[in-house]
Order: structure tokens, then sequence, then C-alpha cells
């Protein structure tokens, strides 16, 4: 697998040239001259005590003339037109102007996105009232259904989704084709899920774990239950239809990839050492669903480093009644959107421990799909370990974060991959991360399943890898300088796969 192919970067976002890291640049623009400022009133004031000073005065006895020289020289200098007090005014006028700029900015940046927000609930209520409206019992399952479909399409393929397919009539190449092909409005369609669940509940009809519960579903009606703000409060609340369990952490001894002895040396490498690791649970092989791999090597400082990688969903059929041991299914996938704990989460902090990764050492954590989401959600736990660097392929992280100052966040995501826009929300714009949209050309296909798959992403990896956009270069230059990207080292690389299951 290659990326050479080529990948067109179609957008970079956020980082160090993106929109929050100029805001905060500007703001510190603003400290500089009003800290200058401050020193031009200073200078004044000593001017001031100049005018005043006794031996200056006394001189006046002896030379009127230049006593009267040097104090319009003083106050020319000092409280003139062009004087140092009348220049801090202006420095200070300048600082206060680029605050205010940068506050009226970001401001209308937050009335855009609270209308746009408003829009999509209030489009989603409609249809959930819609729907609703003379419903018989079968509408709470399909819209319970409908909803979770709009909130998290299958992570990767898998034969639940090919039977999906093959059931449409021969339409499911077609749908597939203009899915690819229009990704922004299904994020937008993602973005109502919160709408859509309030107005199913406002008819009185309650969702996931309200459904035994009537007396829920009067409230809804009376308007008595909070909103579902977003696809996040709405992820949240189909997730609690599922049992979170607790998770048992096991190491498999032999089992490796073809990359587990090698350092990454490129961000290609981290995709494609995802794809050989996801291969261990490919569909037929459900005894292996929930393997990660934990790598771990010394660089020349002798400061250990470590790199953690995670797959995607292995169960994407998973209803709330038919879930068993598989870690990574469904029902991660909503509380992960949500921003709720996992087992699968759970589970890769307890391999980390067993690999010995100590408190003080840098780990990155490289994900794919539902592996994303959850390294980016560990970067902003408090759980003990240095995880400074994240890479996500084709995650939905919009609604994790804010991501801990200092920190790197790479998300790459193929333009057509509806996967990373069911959160329903563009990634923010932050100094932090980085999210790097390309389109893979032929490498994607036209399916679904092509445009989340990871011949596209190699390419997009390695079209970062070989980026001009500042942004990219700072994230790709951090990786290096860390010491989780490199030549191999001479010490080799401790490698370790373990098998995360969940328990009842």
């Amino acid at each position: 697998m290659t990326g050479s192919d080529g990948a067109v970067v179609v957008s970079v976002t956020g980082g160090v040239t993106g929109v929050s890291a100029t805001y905060e640049r500007l703001l510190a623009l603003a400290v500089t001259l009003e800290a200058a400022a401050e020193r031009m009133r200073a200078w004044a004031a000593d001017g001031a005590r100049v005018l005043v000073d006794g031996d200056l005065l006394a001189s006046g006895l002896l030379a009127p003339l230049s006593l009267a020289e040097a104090e319009v020289a003083v106050v020319t200098a000092t409280t003139g037109p062009d004087g140092v007090l009348t220049e801090s005014a202006g420095w200070w006028l300048d600082a206060e102007a680029l605050r205010l700029a940068v506050r009226l900015l970001q401001e209308a940046d937050e009335l855009a996105g609270h209308s746009l927000a408003a829009i999509d609930h209030a489009l989603g209520r409609a249809l959930g009232q819609t729907l609703a409206a003379g419903a018989p019992l079968w509408v709470p399952v399909l819209a319970g259904g409908l909803t979770t479909a709009a909130l998290l399409w299958p992570q990767v393929p898998g034969p639940g989704r090919d039977l999906l397919l093959e059931r449409l009539d021969g339409e499911g190449d077609d749908l597939q084709e203009w899915v690819t092909e229009h990704p922004r409005l299904v994020e937008r369609l993602a973005a109502r899920g919160g709408g859509l669940v309030d107005g199913l509940r406002g008819a009185g009809l309650p969702l996931g774990p309200a459904a035994p519960l009537p007396p829920l579903g009067l409230l809804g009606m009376l308007g008595l239950l909070p909103p579902t703000r977003d696809t996040a409060a709405a992820a949240r609340l189909l997730a609690r239809a599922y049992a979170p369990g607790r998770p048992r952490t096991r190491a498999l001894p032999g089992v490796t990839v073809p990359a587990s002895g090698q350092r990454p040396s490129s961000v290609e490498d981290l995709v494609e050492h995802l794809a050989q690791l996801s291969e261990l649970s490919a569909p037929g092989r459900p005894d292996m669903n929930g393997t990660i791999e934990v790598q771990s090597f010394t660089g020349d400082d002798g400061v250990a480093r470590h790199v953690v990688y995670l797959p995607g969903t292995d169960d994407m059929t998973t209803w709330p009644w038919t879930q068993d041991d598989d870690v990574r299914d469904m029902g991660a996938n909503l509380a992960l959107v949500g921003d709720q704990p996992t087992a699968y989460g759970a589970g890769v902090l307890e391999a980390m421990q067993a690999a010995g990764i100590g408190p003080d050492e840098p780990v990155l954590l490289a994900g794919h799909s539902q592996g994303g989401l959850q390294a980016a959600q560990l970067l902003d736990e408090q759980h003990g370990y240095r995880v400074t660097h994240v890479v996500t392929a084709g995650a939905p992280v919009a609604h994790l974060g804010p991501f801990p100052d200092g920190s790197h966040v790479l998300s790459l995501e193929q333009r057509g991959d509806v996967v990373p826009l069911l959160d329903g929300a563009p990634n923010p714009d932050s100094p932090e991360q980085v999210t790097l949209t390309f389109e893979a050309g032929p490498l994607a296909g036209r399916d679904v399943a092509g445009h989340h798959g990871f011949a596209a992403y190699a390419a997009g990896a390695a079209a970062a890898d070989t980026s001009t956009h500042p942004g990219v270069q700072e994230q790709v230059r951090s990786l290096h300088e860390s010491g989780f990207l490199g030549a191999q080292p001479p010490d080799g690389v401790r490698h370790g796969v373990y098998r995360i299951t969940r328990e009842p």
C-alpha cells in the first residue's frame, strides 16, 4: 500500500496558521502595544520629575534662558503633540482596537455557529414531529434506527452493511455514489440529530433508555425534558441504551503484523501500520476483535517513547439487546461521539500499563475511525499518562476537546468520506489541531467503503508528509522532533498486541 498515487490537499484548518492561532497572536500583539504605551507613560512621568528637579531650577538663577529652553524641550518630548505621553495614547488605542476587532470576529463566528445550530435543531425537530404525528407503534423503532444511522453510518466495511445495500433493489451503488459526492449534506443531516430526538420525545414517543418509562413521554409532550441540543447530546442519549461494561485486556504473545518491529518514519507509515493491524480483526475473525498494538523504543536522548495503534469499529450492527463482548461496537461509537467514557478507552489504558509505559514517557496515539475518536478522547483525559500527540484518520472528532495547550492533533479527512462528518460539525479551528482534508481520487473509488478505506488514507498521510503548508509542516515536524517518527533505533522496537473485550 502506498500513497505514491498522490492525493490532492483540498483544505487545511487550524494549527499554528489557523484562525484561532491568528487571534492569539493579535491578542499577544495588543499586550505588547499596551506594554509599550505603559513604558511611554513612565517616560512622560520621568519628564515631569525633571521639570521640578531642584538642581535644574537652581540653575535658572545663572542661566534663565537655558532653563527655559530645557523645560520647553522636556515638555515637547513628553506632553507635546509628538511627545511620548501623546504617543502612548495612540499605542493604547491600537491595543484596544485589536482586542475589539478580535472580539467582534469571535462573536460573529459564534453567532453564525449558534444560528446554524438553531436552524439544524428546528429542522430536525420538525422532522421528528412529522414522523411522530399519528404514528403507530413501529415509529419509535424506526425513528430510533434512523437516528442511530444518521449519527453513525457504519465505520468500516462489514457484512451487515453489504447485506443492507444488496436489499436496496440495485440502488445501493447509486446511493453510495450520491453520498460520497455530497458529503456536506450528510453532515447537515447528522447535525439535526438532536432536534430529531427532541421532536420524537416532544410528541410523547420516548427513545432509548426512556422507552420503558411512559411518564417521560408525557414530560416530553409538556416540554419539561431538557433539550437535546446537538448531535453529541443525541449520541449521549442513545448511548445510554448500551451497557458500557468493564474491559478485560490481555496480551497476545506471538501475534504481530509486518510493521510491528519497525519504527514509523512518516505519517504514511502510521496509517499503513493501522491498516495491517486492522486486518487482524477483519470480518470473519471475531476472535481477534478489539486488538490494539503498543510500540516502544528509546530515542537518542535515552527517553522511552511509545506509539499506540487503535483500529476502528469491529461490530457496527450491534443493538442494545445484541451486545456481546465486542468492545468496539455501535454503543462505543455513540458514547465517543457524545464524549462519554468507554470500555475501549479503559482497555487501552490497561494495555499501556501492561506495556510498561511510564507516567513521564511521551505517547503518540494513532487511530482510524472509532480508533481516532478514542485516541482524541484519551488526549483530553486525566489518566496519568503523557499523551502528547494524536493522529486520526477518518474520525468524527469535532465534539472532543478542547485539547491541552501544547499538544498536537493531526486529523486526516478524505473528501467524500461521510464518517468524519457524522458528528454534524466541522472540526474546530484551534492551535492544537490541524485538519487536513484531501481528495484521493481513484484510490477512494466510488463507494462509502473506499472513501473510508486505508488506501485513500495512506495517500492522504503521504500528502501530509510532503505538504508545504506551514500548519501541516509544524505538525509533522513535531512528530519527528518528539521522536515518534524517524529511523530505526539502535536498540530496536519492543512491541506487543493486546486484545480488549467487554465484561458485563
